[in-house]
């Protein structure tokens, strides 16, 4: 019998990265691979178990790396610091040279054919339970994506930190006003009710023992990536998501007629699955400036028609609906 090569990856990062590289691990293994996989933070093994994890043959926690027989490591974006930082430099040097090269999910990604059909990991049993329970916990009656027009919206406001900077980003104020504009309109238009993320946040002392046990929420990026400011549309219009599970709130999301969101790990993932359409919202220059720099097709940046409307075109209501409208993403579903 021929000896599998058995190739050693860290999963890290924030939950949008590590579903890219598992994403990335899904169109790279061979036949003749078993790959091992090591998650950097326990909580990000236990939101990631919420899917399929079977592009990996072994699971464990990063420290277990040591203790496991590995031929070679294809690591993802090893230059990031806190990943250095953490595991990387603590590493025994014969292990360290194991690490081959600098890899980035984007170059695998980028080849894919999304034009055809979308990217997505499937939910692991555990998921699929979990996904009435987060539906309820979020007081979203399953019947409304049949019974109405569904928006959903991402806030992420970027600070100077991170992987991607906020410099020159627009204010909070001027993004909340806009938004509000524009949601107020579609729901006058459509009678849409909007499903928010990332905004209205909430005490993490209000989840339940049931939320908690699922190994769904993860704190830290609550806590890192949801403001307390909200959107000024009317309340029976719209609810605000809670941010208790990335696996079933992506699902949630993915069910919208329409997603309209800013840039970040939670959108790319929906553009990803591409189950219906996801558009860009006030992205900050830096980001914008990977999205040109890597050729990346996120948000069909690499179509001419999306590139303008990416980079150029002014957040306002007026402007998003006639792009909306361009596009025909919600034809036919005006209210009568």
């Amino acid at each position: 019998m021929t000896h599998k090569k058995r190739v050693g990856t860290i999963i890290h990062g924030a939950l949008g990265d590590c579903y890219e590289q598992l994403c990335s691990i899904k169109k790279i293994k061979k036949d003749n691979e078993s790959w091992i996989g090591f998650f950097a933070v326990d909580n990000r093994l236990d939101a990631m178990k919420h899917y399929k994890l079977d592009m990996l043959d072994e699971v464990y926690l990063a420290d277990k790396i040591t203790e496991v027989d590995i031929d070679y490591f294809y690591q993802f974006q090893i230059n990031d610091p806190e990943l250095k930082e953490k595991i990387l430099d603590k590493l025994p040097i014969n292990i360290r040279r194991k690490f081959k090269k600098h890899n980035l999910p984007w170059n695998i990604i980028e080849k894919h054919n999304f034009a055809r059909s979308g990217l997505s990991l499937d939910l692991s049993e555990i998921g699929k339970r979990y996904l009435p329970i987060c539906m309820k916990e979020n007081n979203i009656d399953p019947s409304i994506f049949d019974k109405k027009v569904t928006i959903g919206y991402l806030w992420r406001y970027r600070t100077k930190k991170g992987a991607i900077k906020g410099f020159f980003q627009k204010s909070e104020k001027q993004i909340i006003k806009t938004k509000s504009d524009l949601f107020n309109k579609l729901i006058e238009i459509y009678d849409a009710h909007i499903l928010i993320c990332g905004m209205n946040k909430q005490s993490i002392s209000t989840l339940t023992d049931n939320i908690k046990n699922k190994g769904a929420f993860v704190n830290g990026e609550h806590n890192a990536k949801y403001t307390t400011k909200s959107l000024n549309i009317p309340s029976e219009s719209c609810t605000y998501l809670k941010g208790i599970g990335f696996a079933a709130e992506t699902e949630i999301l993915s069910k919208c007629d329409l997603v309209i969101g800013m840039p970040s790990g939670f959108t790319e993932v929906l553009w990803m699955k591409r189950k219906n359409p996801v558009i860009l919202s006030d992205p900050p220059p830096h980001y914008l400036l990977k999205l040109w720099k890597n050729k990346m097709p996120l948000f069909d940046n690499n179509k001419l028609t999306y590139k303008i409307y990416n980079t150029f075109t002014k957040q306002t209501a007026k402007k998003v609906i006639r792009f909306i409208n361009k596009q025909g993403f919600l034809k036919n579903k005006q209210k009568l």
